[in-house]
């Protein structure tokens, strides 16, 4: 097996593949890329049996073949190198890698290709074009609510539903929840709510560039396929909870502020609160919203008073200060809208401007308020 390579494009295509390598694994194959030369196509699979990424990239192709590369020691040997044309010469049956430059000589033992766990073929019922911006949208916001409590293991994933002409994404933690819906996307031949592990949308977000993923849903996996690369991951077989009926139906006080304003206010005031609570205190009337917060055990306090457009008299609630940044952070736009309703009922946050054909709506729950 011989092929000539550009060390910048490996070195791209190694990087999308790390996600997916597991850190520590009963099985050692498991922390090998699998190469596989046909012509002038280099194919990279890695896997950890639940999530499998096959990247494609264009080679000076000599010699075919199939071995498993170590994957740390290739990765840090690529990466450390300048951008130049790097040959491999590999001896399939030893295993014997050698990897040629201008300047050096690197000898790798690599593993037997019949060694490598045979990825499923997979089988879709139903596909849909998105586009990768859309995609990637849904990933940034959907993802960073995502509960890790393997208890409850239908949380550890995104919900994506599709409703006629309408895809909706929902990610939620039981504190924070996070639904979107997208319209104008065509026919959505998708026939079953489906839960994506966010491990394989966090792989995904990193490796999407410009163009268009392809979704296929089959019956207890999802594959993404997108610019010559293809995303196989389990699907989380367990019933998501009935995110809709959390969703509160009146809260009628509004309040706009500056995003970027709220945030950067937020993230001060949250330094004198409770380590253990991180909890602030939104006191909110007619142009104005105060953020304060306490730490009753160090004696620390904080007080700010921002610009904010408010319908509704007034009202106290408090936040966690983290689960309201990132709610904050995850947003776009200039201004955003909260909508309250009493100091214990959820406060639903979304962008003060619309976009055609998407609805973002944002929930953070409060907390409970220190007398």
């Amino acid at each position: 097996m011989k092929f000539t390579a550009s060390t910048l494009e490996l070195q791209r295509m190694l990087a999308k593949l790390g996600g997916v390598l597991p850190t520590r694994s009963t099985m050692p194959i498991l922390e090998n890329i699998l190469f596989d030369l046909r012509g002038t196509n280099l194919t990279m699979t890695a896997t950890d049996l639940s999530i499998s990424l096959a990247v494609s990239m264009q080679v000076q192709g000599v010699e075919d073949g199939r071995i498993a590369v170590p994957a740390k020691r290739l990765v840090d040997t690529v990466r450390s190198l300048p951008d130049l044309q790097a040959s491999f010469t590999i001896d399939t049956t030893s295993s014997r890698i050698t990897l040629t430059t201008p300047n050096g000589h690197y000898h790798l033992t690599g593993e037997n290709a019949k060694e490598y766990p045979q990825i499923p073929a997979f089988q879709g019922t139903g596909s849909v074009s998105l586009e990768n911006d859309t995609l990637r949208k849904i990933i940034q916001r959907t993802v960073f609510a995502v509960s890790a409590d393997e208890l409850r293991p239908a949380m550890m994933g995104v919900l994506f539903q599709a409703k006629g002409k309408e895809l909706r994404a929902v990610s939620t933690d039981g504190h924070r929840l996070v639904r979107l819906i997208y319209t104008g996307l065509g026919s959505l031949p998708i026939t079953k709510d489906i839960i994506v592990p966010a491990k394989a949308l966090s792989i995904l977000g990193k490796s999407l560039e410009a163009g268009t993923v392809e979704l296929s849903v089959g019956e207890t996996h999802v594959q993404f396929s997108f610019d010559g690369s293809t995303l196989v991951s389990r699907l989380i077989e367990e019933t998501y909870p009935n995110y809709e009926s959390v969703i509160p139906t009146e809260n009628d006080k509004m309040l706009a502020v500056n995003r970027e304003e709220m945030i950067a206010s937020i993230r001060r005031v949250a330094l004198y609160a409770s380590a253990t609570t991180h909890q602030i205190r939104l006191a909110v009337g007619e142009g104005t919203v105060e953020l304060s917060a306490q730490d009753i055990d160090f004696g620390g306090e904080a007080r700010e008073t921002l610009a904010g457009s408010f319908t509704g008299g007034t009202l106290e609630i408090g936040f966690n200060a983290t689960y309201l940044t990132d709610i904050l952070a995850h947003l776009d736009g200039e201004q955003v809208r909260f909508k309250f309703s009493t100091p214990t009922r959820a406060a639903i946050v979304g962008p003060a401007d619309t976009v055609e054909d998407e609805d973002v709506m944002m929930l953070v729950m409060p907390v409970r308020l220190n007398a």
